[in-house]
C-alpha cells in the first residue's frame, strides 16, 4: 500500500488525527486550510495538490443537541461540502475516493438488526438529527450517480459512533462517549461525587476507536470498490448504560456515583450495523476495546486539559 498522492478532507479532525499518527505521508487538510463549503476553495485545494486518491472525512458533526438546534446548518454545510469534494474529484480524475458516511443515515426503526447495508433508503432517519442522515444519503447518492455516469472509483464507508483523542469533548458538540470522559475528568478534579447523564441510559450503541477506523479505512482504500456502502462496526454492541459504567472502570474512577436525566431525550433506540461484509475483507481484525480505548482517551484529554 503506497499512496503518495492521498487527500484526506477533514484531516485535523478525529479521524483525520488518527490517520496522521499511522500513515503520515500524505496530505491532511482541515477547515483552516480549505472551506470545503466553498466552491473556490474546493477548486483551489485540488488544483494545488492534484491529488491521484482521497479520504473524504471532513463534516459538520456534532451531537443531538446541537442537531436539534442547528437542522439547517448540518444540511446544507454537510451537502455542500460533499457535493463540491465528489464534484472535484471527478473533475480533477482521482483514481479512487472514499468517503464516510454516518450510521445516522439509517432509518430511526428498522425492520431487522443489525443493520445492513441494504436497509440505508428503507425509512426516515431519527427526527433528532433527520437534515444531517439525510444529508449523508444524499453522500451515497451522489457516488453511485457519479460511479454510473463517468465511472468513477468512488466507493461510500458507513462507520459506527467513532471515538479517541481530537474527538469534540464539548458538552453540546461531542458524542455522548466525549462527554462522559470529560464529565469524569471534572468530577474527579473537583472531587465530586456523581456525574449526570441525560436520558435513560438504555440506548444501544456501537463504538469504534479512531485508530481502529483509520487502520480499516487504509485496507479499504486498497481493496473495496463495490457502487453499495459498506458498514464499518464491532460486534459488540452495549447500552449506554454499560457504556457509562465501563468509562467510570477504565478511568479507574468507580467511586463515581451514575445519574441518569430520564427527562432528557435518548436519541435514537438503537442503531447497530452488521458488519460481515466487512469482516469478509478484513478478516480477523483485532479492535481496541472499548476499556482500553477509552482509558488511552481520557489519559489524552487529562494531559490536554491539564497543559491549559
Amino acid at each position: 500500500m503506497n499512496y503518495i498522492g492521498l487527500l484526506v478532507t477533514g484531516g485535523t479532525g478525529l479521524v483525520g488525527h488518527a490517520l496522521q499518527k499511522i500513515y503520515p505521508d500524505s496530505i491532511y487538510v482541515g477547515s483552516d486550510d480549505y472551506d470545503l463549503t466553498k466552491e473556490k476553495d474546493v477548486k483551489a485545494m485540488f488544483e494545488k495538490h492534484k491529488p491521484t486518491d482521497v479520504i473524504h472525512l471532513a463534516a459538520k458533526v456534532g451531537g443531538i443537541t446541537e442537531n436539534i438546534n442547528h437542522p439547517a446548518e448540518f444540511l446544507y454545510q454537510n451537502v455542500l461540502m460533499n457535493s463540491f469534494v465528489i464534484h472535484y474529484a471527478y473533475r480533477y480524475k482521482v483514481k479512487k475516493l472514499i468517503a464516510t458516511i454516518s450510521n445516522c443515515a439509517y432509518p430511526d426503526v428498522a425492520k431487522t438488526y443489525p443493520m445492513t447495508e441494504d436497509q440505508l433508503h428503507d425509512g426516515l432517519p431519527a427526527v433528532t438529527n433527520l437534515p444531517y442522515g439525510y444529508a449523508k444519503r444524499l453522500l451515497e447518492i451522489q457516488i453511485k450517480a457519479y460511479r454510473k455516469q463517468y465511472g468513477c472509483n468512488f466507493c461510500s464507508l458507513i462507520p459506527c459512533s467513532v471515538y479517541g483523542p481530537f474527538d469534540k469533548f464539548e458538552e453540546d458538540k461531542g458524542h455522548f462517549l466525549a462527554a462522559i470522559i470529560k464529565k469524569i475528568y471534572y468530577a474527579n478534579k473537583n472531587n465530586e461525587k456523581i456525574i449526570k447523564l441525560l436520558g435513560t441510559g438504555r440506548p444501544l450503541r456501537q463504538y469504534i476507536y479512531s485508530e481502529d477506523l483509520a487502520k480499516i479505512l487504509l485496507i479499504l482504500l486498497d481493496k473495496y470498490d463495490e457502487d453499495k456502502p459498506i458498514n464499518i462496526a464491532p460486534k459488540e454492541n452495549l447500552s449506554i448504560k454499560d457504556i457509562a459504567e465501563t468509562a467510570v472502570k477504565a478511568t479507574n474512577s468507580t467511586h463515581l456515583k451514575i445519574e441518569f436525566d430520564k427527562s432528557s431525550p435518548d436519541g435514537q433506540y438503537r442503531k447497530d450495523l452488521g458488519s460481515n461484509k466487512l469482516f469478509n475483507i478484513i478478516g480477523n481484525f483485532e479492535f481496541t476495546s472499548l476499556e482500553e480505548g477509552i482509558g488511552k482517551t481520557y489519559e489524552w484529554f487529562k494531559q490536554r486539559e491539564e497543559l491549559k
